[in-house]
């Protein structure tokens, strides 16, 4: 039997290349299960941020469509979902064949502008004042809901309802006591003979 010497016998153990692949491909694996991770928890979040925008927009949708906005002047209503938690959310409804505002300033300006944006409103709502409005059977209600933005994901939601045109705005009272007193004089009268007797 012949033994090997001590100093040329077989190694154990790994180089230091094989040792710096495995901690690159260690490394690798573990970036992408973060980003998957990182991904996964902003598109559970915009998720959230849309069926939470839904909700808020039928509950307002409902609330119009019940009445409660009958007061409120002007095409257009602006407000925001604090009273019910919610302060980053906004929201904006829009009455008839008006348009919802474009959120998305250009690239080169600066944020945007309320102030100068209601100006407009203002002056858009003097100029349909002038035109009187026939009434209808249905009137169309457009609501955007307002979140906070989430990367590059679309920060609003918008929904469209019909409505009946009474719902919306109420009853005319002018119609209304006009309807009321002539069918008042209806009932009241009694029917007269030809002839000139009873």
């Amino acid at each position: 039997m012949k033994l090997l010497p001590a100093g040329k016998g077989p190694r154990a153990g790994f180089t230091l290349a094989e040792v710096m692949v495995t901690l690159v491909i260690v490394g690798i694996g573990l970036t992408l299960v973060l980003q998957g991770l990182n991904t996964a928890k902003l598109t559970a979040a915009q998720t959230r941020n849309l069926k939470l925008a839904r909700d808020l927009a039928i509950l307002t949708l409902g609330q119009v469509e019940a009445g409660l906005f009958q007061e409120e002047e002007g095409e257009r209503m602006f407000g925001s979902y604090a009273e019910e938690g919610y302060e980053d959310f906004s929201f904006e409804v829009v009455f008839g064949d008006d348009t919802l505002t474009d959120v998305e300033a250009p690239l080169g300006e600066g944020g945007f502008d309320t102030w100068d944006y209601r100006r407009s409103i203002e002056e858009e709502e003097e100029d349909y004042e002038e035109d009187e409005e026939a009434v209808e059977p249905y009137e169309t209600v457009r609501i955007r809901v307002t979140f906070p933005p989430i990367r590059d994901y679309k920060n609003d939601l918008v929904l469209e309802r019909w409505m009946g045109w009474e719902r919306v705005y109420g009853v005319d009272e002018d119609e209304l006591a006009a309807s009321a007193a002539g069918a008042g004089a209806d009932s009241r009268g009694g029917s007269v003979a030809p002839g000139g007797g009873k």
